[in-house]
């Protein structure tokens, strides 16, 4: 089979190429940077070069694949709606998007109301869409990086809220499995890893794999907002993350969900087993 992946530069969509390639199907990689793209993804990778604004270039990437999986830096309904175009000009039924938890969290944050409504564009299209609905990536963890390297201490919003973080290699795992086996389409599917812990636990398990001492640092959502607007983030985009980081403090995504295991018959990794992957990148 052959697919098309747009973020195939990304944590999920990196690992997703990866995944297919060595399942024996063919991947077009949709990237804007071929250079960077091709020192990641693997050399059996094709790549077709455009953003997703490019509505010429994504009807030319999208041309003899047998489905789509979709995924955004940002949520942008006019953006899934060229991916919906061209996928229909094309004959391509079939599209697997990733989505978020939050789309489905009450109250939905401002964060999920920006992703449900670019997912209604796909739900309005007529196609076969699913619907992949990850929790706290474990990988959000490299956001403390420059902290701990500097100081040796990690600031965070959240505790002691539970959130049950999920190895990107999981999700691509769940990715490539709806993507090559029928019978998921119009179904949606919430992904998370197996045990639900604070920012604060995650510290502590990071600190023993690095073997290094991590001071957790506990502000506040509002503290953490002012923090990046004076580093020079847009403040609708800080405020819209504060207002997801207080529903996670108040514990509104400890949300567990068997849909990896049940769709891949395995269960998905810790936290602890993405730290041991992902030591290098600390140091």
């Amino acid at each position: 089979m052959n697919f098309l992946i747009t973020g195939a530069t990304g944590n999920v969509g990196g690992e997703l190429v990866a995944q297919l390639i060595d399942a024996g199907h063919q991947v077009r990689a949709y990237v804007r940077n071929p250079d960077k793209a091709r020192q990641q993804l693997p050399e059996a990778a094709d790549l077709a070069v455009g953003d997703l604004d490019d509505t010429t270039a994504l009807g030319s990437a999208v041309h003899g694949v047998d489905a789509i999986f979709f995924m955004q830096a940002a949520p942008v309904p006019a953006q899934a709606q060229n991916v919906v175009d061209a996928a229909k000009a094309a004959g391509v039924r079939r599209i697997v998007v990733l989505s978020s938890i939050g789309t489905v969290i009450h109250p939905m944050p401002i964060i999920g109301a920006a992703i449900k409504a670019r997912d209604d564009v796909l739900r309005a299209s007529g196609l076969d869409i699913t619907y992949l609905k990850p929790n706290t990536l474990s990988s959000n963890a490299l956001w403390w990086k420059n902290s701990i390297a500097a100081e040796g201490k990690v600031y965070d919003p959240t505790d002691p809220g539970l959130t049950p973080p999920i190895d990107p290699y999981d999700i691509a795992r769940v990715a490539a499995t709806v993507l090559t086996q029928p019978g998921h389409e119009g179904h949606s599917y919430i992904l998370n890893g197996p045990v639900a812990l604070s920012a604060r636990e995650q510290v502590e398990i990071l600190a023993d794999v690095l073997g290094r001492e991590i001071e957790f640092v506990p502000v506040t959502p509002e503290q953490f907002a002012e923090v990046n607007i004076s580093r020079g983030t847009p403040e609708p985009q800080a405020r819209g993350l504060q207002n997801l980081q207080e529903l996670f403090r108040a514990g509104r995504s400890g949300v567990l969900s068997d849909d990896v295991q049940n769709l891949t018959g395995i269960a998905p990794r810790t936290f602890g087993q993405w730290a041991e992957q992902h030591r290098a990148d600390f140091n």
